[in-house]
């Protein structure tokens, strides 16, 4: 197994180039990084990387019939018992009832990506373009205090094989600095998200 390190601006979609705008203006460095394994969850990552779990972000995006909201956090889980979103997660992060939660699945993926690939780095359109009907209402981040500092690697969307053979390593905690500069109230930060 090799990585290279790439440019940045060349795995970033055009409708995501505010990343490198903003992680500059910031001070963040950010840094691409091909691979030549196929990947399609953390644990994969994980091991390719050869990095305890918990440092690799997820981006899960659960939808009903007409809004989609993301969820963004580092494996909480174990390879047995992967941390997965659940209804009751939805109804409490929400604040709606367990009945309408349960109506959310994870049916769908923001544009330009598909699952194994989805990125907290959402195009920087998909709040304002429905996406088969769906619009992406909010990005809720789940705050790790401990992490914040800490790289981590991140899938940055795509579609394809090469997709999944390309990520994006980054401390965690400028994740949500860089959606909070582009986005503002579209993200929401929670300690206790999960």
């Amino acid at each position: 197994m090799s990585l290279k390190y790439i440019s940045l601006e060349k795995v970033l979609h055009e409708k995501q180039k505010y990343v490198a705008d903003i992680s500059e203006k910031l001070g963040i460095d950010v840094l691409a990084v091909k691979h030549d394994v196929f990947t399609d969850t953390c644990f994969e990552k994980a091991g390719l990387l050869n990095w305890d779990a918990e440092k690799i972000v997820k981006s899960i995006f659960l939808s009903d019939a007409s809004d989609m909201y993301g969820f963004i956090f580092p494996e909480l889980g174990t390879f047995i018992s992967p941390q997965h979103v659940s209804s009751k997660n939805i109804s409490k992060v929400l604040g709606i009832s367990n009945r309408q939660a349960k109506k959310f699945s994870n049916s769908h993926c923001p544009a330009g990506m598909e699952w194994g690939t989805c990125s907290p780095f959402v195009f920087d359109d998909n709040f304002y373009n429905p996406n088969d009907g769906i619009i992406l209402d909010k990005l809720f981040f789940h705050e790790v205090p401990d992490l914040d500092n800490e790289i981590v690697d991140i899938s940055i969307g795509g579609t394809g094989e090469k997709a999944h053979k390309v990520s994006v390593h980054l401390p965690y905690g400028a994740i949500y600095d860089i959606l909070n500069y582009k986005f503002g109230n579209r993200i929401i930060q929670k300690i206790n998200l999960f």
